[in-house]
């Protein structure tokens, strides 16, 4: 446990309740909410409903892993039930690796989008934090500020899963204080440049997958849109395949840029169906098939003034033919008219004696 922690702690009354310790644990940490467990959190089927109002600030808006991290940095991984609030499977792990135990209380510190810091002080009297505390200093990121701490009442539970309503009891945020840019990826508009821009897919980085130039150009593709495009991706895709629907997207929005009319027509009709599979595993892609289809349908409709205009000139040609047999009949017909007309002036030659016989004949 790192000395900050172990300070707060001895400087807590002795007879102080284990709320006041976990606040005072809690100073500082952010973004953070308190959990005091109750006995269906740590037995049964271990269930464990998180604060709504913490859901809906701060974690992804669908069902993904989220990852609990211990004093020495041993990481269990558990399922987040969105429309529940709760963790689910892989918290029972946690709570019988750490002998929780009913009326113990958790501080969860947010250190990144999936994954907490978790501090726990035992409901019996210790002068230290036991179980899963931190090793080192709050995340530098972060902006410390002086934490509101409700006053707590006595928890009962609660068995509308998607109501808590003393949950406001053990959630705590800095007072008028704002998000570090790490914990906005929630939604794109809060991201202010690349260098916070983190692609996570079911609460997992998937950067290391990325080539740093795919990734600038998903980045520039997704604040057009103004969403991550991946957001709706089906639950447990693995993370290579996201990635290389990611770099393929981009590829196919390069090259749409590119696209000549000479070319368009089959490659786009391939792009379409890449791009259609994609937006069956969830991926916003019906964008860059809008841009497809009218691309497809200038295309298309050229085509189509081209085969009009093809049976235009087939109806030409069929005429010309029908004109050309025309034509040589008549060049017939008038090669005979020549030859009879030069008969008739070799005759016209031969009757030269008979016009004089006529011509002398008596009167």
């Amino acid at each position: 446990m790192d000395l900050i922690n172990q300070q707060k702690i001895s400087c807590v009354d002795e007879s102080s309740s284990a709320m006041d310790r976990a606040q005072a644990v809690a100073t500082n940490l952010y973004p953070n909410f308190l959990r005091r467990l109750l006995k269906s959190h740590v037995t049964g089927e271990f269930r464990l409903n998180l604060p709504k109002p913490f859901c809906d600030a701060h974690l992804p808006k669908q069902s993904c892993v989220l990852v609990l991290s211990d004093e020495n940095d041993r990481e269990y991984n558990t399922k987040y039930a969105v429309g529940k609030n709760r963790l689910t499977s892989g918290w029972k792990s946690f709570s019988i690796a750490h002998k929780l135990l009913e009326g113990d209380i958790l501080v969860f510190q947010l250190i990144e989008p999936c994954k907490f810091k978790v501090y726990i002080v035992k409901a019996t009297r210790l002068t230290q934090v036991d179980g899963a505390t931190t090793t080192a200093l709050p995340n530098q990121n972060f902006h410390p500020k002086s934490i509101e701490a409700v006053k707590t009442e006595p928890e009962q539970e609660n068995t509308n899963p998607t109501e808590y309503p003393h949950e406001h009891d053990y959630y705590s945020e800095i007072a008028n204080g704002k998000r570090s840019s790490e914990y906005s990826l929630i939604n794109v508009k809060d991201v202010k440049g690349f260098k916070d821009f983190t692609i996570y897919v079911d609460g997992i980085s998937i950067d290391s997958e990325m080539p740093i130039q795919c990734k600038a150009k998903y980045y520039e593709l997704c604040k057009s849109r103004n969403m991550f495009l991946h957001e709706n991706l089906v639950q447990g895709l693995n993370g290579k395949l996201a990635a290389e629907m990611i770099s393929e997207t981009i590829k196919i929005a390069d090259a749409i840029r590119a696209v000549d009319s000479k070319t368009a027509p089959a490659r786009m009709e391939g792009w379409d169906k890449t791009l259609k599979a994609f937006e069956d595993l969830g991926m916003v892609v019906g964008f860059l098939r809008v841009r497809i289809h009218e691309l497809l349908s200038i295309s298309r409709e050229n085509q189509a003034s081209v085969r009009l205009k093809r049976v235009e000139r087939d109806g030409a040609e069929e005429e010309m033919r029908a004109l050309d047999v025309k034509l040589s009949r008549v060049k017939t017909r008038i090669e005979k008219i020549d030859s009879e007309i030069d008969a008739l002036a070799a005759e016209n030659e031969g009757l030269d004696p008979v016009f004089k016989e006529i011509a002398h004949c008596p009167w």
